[in-house]
């Protein structure tokens, strides 16, 4: 058997192998780009979170303001919506990743 011959043989071996590597790369990738997502909608929701927080509290000293009270329950209605909005796309990660189905 010549060299050639042995080159060819090797490399229709590792030609397969090559390509299922490929694939299990591109399939973590798509893991790791899922969790990574995951987590930053985590740190939005707990920002939401803290911004709604600190507009309840804002309420609290603007009671006597009718525009000023006005004008809070508008952004605190505003950040809720996009609370519920960070929320459902949570779950549409975790059940990603939790199942592991990409």
């Amino acid at each position: 058997m010549s060299s050639v011959e042995t080159i060819a043989i090797f490399t229709t071996l590792a030609a397969p192998l090559s390509a299922l590597y490929a694939f299990w790369s591109a399939k973590e990738a798509r893991k790791a780009n899922d969790v990574g997502r995951l987590n930053a909608l985590l740190a939005f929701r707990q920002h939401y979170i803290e911004l709604i927080e600190q507009q309840i509290k804002l309420a609290e000293v603007l009671q006597t303001s009718p525009s000023g009270l006005e004008a809070v329950q508008n952004e605190h209605a505003n950040l809720d919506s996009k609370l519920r909005e960070i929320n459902q796309q949570i779950n549409s990660y975790h059940y990603k990743v939790v199942t592991n189905k990409f």
